[in-house]
Parts: structure tokens; sequence; C-alpha cells
């Protein structure tokens, strides 16, 4: 006898054209026969979750630093928080491609994707691919467009010095809480950082899938916005607190742009 399925909540399950088989045994009795099953599982919620995690774990750490404490535990806490906001920065990229994904695979590719994949031509900015299949898909407004891809830009650029990481020597940034110059690697991947993406992250993804069940069909299946909105409900009151959306350096190196709590998308015009 073949295994069972074993599934946790929020998986899909299906079972594609002719995998159930119903025969009459020799006993003269029906049976059932499940030759096939497919799953799903869509990954975006999961590493939004690990984002917002360690991005706590680094806001504690960082709010520890002060500038009379010992080099050691100075350097210490650093490297500690600089652990927790590579994954979670990383985590919130990941989250917006998995978003970006489940997008693509319930609504299709926007008009120009082949385009942009062109042999011989630049490939376009992942954080621009993106931004314009969620305006597409979701009619979003230029303002609102703008923000999300002055945010996705920013965070893909974080991301990209974590897995491209470079050893030329840089000028030293000012860190505050410790009244002294570091690499930028600590100010980028920092706990004020990391709450910031958190903050940013959150009310972006919530406005999205708002959005998409605003405009999907009374017949669309809206099994993976059903997901998502459970996911940000029960993350959001954890995670978002007020005033974490605000720059957290006042730098070239702060993160990304502030969004106003009380900005709505843009009226339904692409």
């Amino acid at each position: 006898m073949a295994p069972g399925i074993f599934t946790v909540d929020g998986m899909g399950l299906q079972f594609p054209p002719g995998s159930i088989v119903v025969s009459i045994g020799d006993d003269g009795q029906p049976h059932t026969e499940v030759n096939t099953t497919m799953l799903r599982t869509d990954l975006w919620p999961t590493w939004l979750e690990i984002a917002c995690e360690h991005a706590g774990r680094a806001a504690e750490i960082g709010a520890q630093l002060r500038p009379n404490l010992p080099d050691e535990l100075k350097g210490e806490l650093l490297t500690r928080e600089l652990r927790e906001g590579i994954v979670a920065i990383t985590a919130f990229a990941f989250a917006f491609d998995g978003f970006y994904d489940v997008v693509k695979s319930e609504l299709g590719e926007h008009p120009h994707a082949a385009k942009w994949r062109e042999a011989g031509k630049r490939p376009t900015p992942r954080h621009k691919q993106i931004a314009e299949t969620l305006r597409f898909h979701f009619k979003l407004g230029p303002e609102f467009t703008g923000q999300l891809k002055s945010i996705l830009q920013q965070l893909f650029e974080f991301r990209g010095r974590a897995a491209h990481p470079s050893s030329k020597y840089v000028q030293a940034n000012y860190r505050p809480e410790i009244d002294s110059g570091v690499h930028p690697h600590f100010l980028t991947f920092s706990g004020r950082h990391a709450v910031q993406c958190r903050a940013l992250t959150l009310v972006l993804l919530d406005r999205l899938v708002g959005r998409a069940r605003e405009l999907a069909a009374a017949d669309a299946d809206l099994g993976w916005l059903d997901k998502g909105r459970k996911e940000l409900d029960r993350l959001a009151p954890s995670y978002r607190v007020a005033g974490d959306e605000q720059l957290a350096y006042e730098t070239g190196s702060s993160a990304a742009a502030d969004v106003e709590e009380d900005d709505a998308p843009d009226s339904p015009t692409a």
C-alpha cells in the first residue's frame, strides 16, 4: 500500500485528471486508488516570518551598543547584529521574490516579460520586473508603483551586497551608536535597517494582497490570497511597530524611502 500524504496548514492538494481510479474488485466491491498526488506550498510567507524574527533579533542586539562599551564587546555585538541583519534583509528580498512567483503562477507574466530576457540585451533589473508585473496585474497607480520600485531597488541592492560581497577597501560610515566609523556593512545590515525593511515590507505586502483581492473575479480561486491574508494578519500585529518605517540613518546608506501609513494605492489605473 502506498504511503499516505501529509499536509500542513496552507498547503495545496490537487489530484490531476486520471489520477483517481475507481474499479470493481474480485469481491464485487468498488475500490479507489490514487495514482498521483500533487502538492503546493508557497514559501514567501515562510521567508517573511524568518525575516521578521531575525530583524527583531538584530534590533535587540543593536540596541545594546554604546560608545563607552569595551572594544571587545562592541565588536561582538556588531558581529552578532550583522549576522542577524544579513539573514533578515536577504529573507525580505526572498519573500518579495516568492510573492512575485506566486503572482506569475496565478495571473501570468507581464506582457513584456519576454523582452526583459532577450538574448544580447542587458537584463532588466529584478526589482523593475517585480514592480512592473505587480503594477500590471494589480492596476497600481504611478505614485504607489514608484514607491514600490524604490523600496524594492534598495532591498535587492542590500541582498546583492550580501550574496556578492566585495573585498575592496571602502570608506568608513559613521555609526552613531558607538560614535565611530565602521564598514558600511555594519549600517546596511544593522538592526535599525532590518526593522525598517520589516515595516515597509509588511505594509507593501498587506496592500498588495488587499489590492489583488479587490480586483479578483467572483469565480477566481482565492486560496493563495486567503493564505497570504492569514499570514499577514498573523505576522503584522506582532512585528510591525509604529515608527519603524522612518529612515534608520540620515546618510546615503539609508534604507528605503518612507511610506506613510495612510497612503493607499492610487486609483485603479495602469
